[in-house]
């Protein structure tokens, strides 16, 4: 089986356990490994950025918390962006524009997780929910439209931020990713230990930079093996013609 239509089939997983509630309601202990709303109205797993926010505003060590992140993170890095993520699957839909990453924007995404940390801490309340743009897809959209909630300033802001993510995500291939995901900011964390890696046979790479136009996240796989943008989609192994590069699930050898 080909790897993008593995990689379809685990989006697709993704959809399911995120959005519509396939596992049923004794899930709802689960930490979602990727970005998603908790209030999405079939939603049935965890949201690792609301649910850290709701710690800190009740002042909560956040041990099950840290620890899910770090066994997610071990296992696949940012696999779980490239391979899982409902909000990231729609990133690659509109992912029509693939641009050279400017890496010095891409740490955004460390800032935007601190900021949503410290803006929960300020105000005791979850801030970043109220612009996240997967919120609005999965929760204000859907509860508009069920007729148990109302267009208000809220939903307007709401519609505000998605429809500005949205024209990020069409002018530049997986934008949201690249430089604004929080979850992708922590992810990226474990991307150079993780299970799940990109790897390079140096003996076999002519540097022809064939990986690079293949990249969504506007890398140069052949150079930025496991960089804290790699999402490990394997798009770069099918587009390398001499084999050079491969997705690897195995504890890492050090050369």
């Amino acid at each position: 089986m080909r790897l993008s239509l593995v990689r379809r089939t685990s989006q697709g997983a993704g959809l399911l356990l995120g959005l519509f509630g396939f596992t049923g309601i004794g899930m709802t202990h689960l930490l979602f490994p990727g970005l998603h709303c908790y209030a999405c109205p079939l939603a049935i797993t965890i949201c690792p950025i609301g649910l850290v926010q709701n710690l800190v505003i009740f002042g909560t060590v956040p041990y099950f918390w840290f620890g899910a992140i770090a066994a997610y993170g071990l296992v696949a890095g940012r696999a779980f962006c490239g391979w899982f993520c409902p909000f990231g699957t729609l990133n690659d839909l509109l992912g029509f524009r693939k641009r050279r990453i400017v890496k010095s924007l891409s740490y955004a995404k460390f800032a935007a997780l601190g900021l949503t940390i410290l803006l929960a801490w300020l105000f005791a309340d979850t801030m970043f929910c109220k612009v996240c743009p997967a919120a609005s897809l999965e929760a204000s959209i859907p509860y508009v439209f069920l007729g148990v909630a109302r267009v208000n300033r809220p939903f307007l802001l709401h519609m505000g931020t998605l429809t500005g993510t949205l024209a990020g995500m069409i002018l530049v291939a997986r934008f949201w990713c690249r430089y604004l995901c929080p979850m992708g900011a922590l992810f990226s964390v474990f991307n150079r230990v993780s299970l799940v890696h990109l790897s390079l046979d140096k003996r076999r790479c002519t540097r022809c930079a064939e990986c690079s136009p293949a990249c969504p996240m506007g890398l140069e796989p052949h150079a930025d093996i496991d960089d804290h943008n790699c999402i490990k989609c394997g798009a770069c192994t099918q587009a390398c013609s001499s084999g050079a590069l491969s997705l690897r699930f195995s504890p890492r050898r050090t050369p």
